[in-house]
């Protein structure tokens, strides 16, 4: 059986056939290769945790270059006018990014 052109997201295809006895059998007609990280098991908690700051890193800068993009638009020198509001308004999608919740930290960088 020749499969069709297959997309990367699928992982899996399975084909169920029916036994002597009646009861179907998965039988794996194609298995992708899945790209797995290379990181040591010791270091993944440490690799999310800077993966997570990152990622609370660019939602601050891109939310502040949108503020000060629409800023800069609406009046003259505007970005410089509303300065404040914007880095103060960017910093709170940053640290809701940072929040405990939705982190899971490392017990060596437990925050109290």
């Amino acid at each position: 059986m020749e499969l069709p052109r297959l997309n990367k997201c699928v992982r899996k295809v399975v084909k169920l056939q029916r036994n002597d006895d009646g009861s179907l059998e998965p039988i794996v007609v194609y298995k992708g290769g899945t790209k797995k990280r290379k990181t040591s098991s010791a270091l993944k908690p440490l690799e999310r945790t800077i993966r997570k700051v990152a990622d609370a890193q660019l939602r601050f800068a891109q939310s502040y270059l949108d503020k000060h993009k629409n800023s800069s638009r609406k009046r003259r020198d505007g970005w410089l006018k509303d300065l404040g509001a914007n880095v103060a308004t960017a910093g709170n999608k940053g640290r809701k990014a940072l929040t405990k919740k939705s982190m899971r930290w490392p017990s060596m960088l437990k925050m109290n």
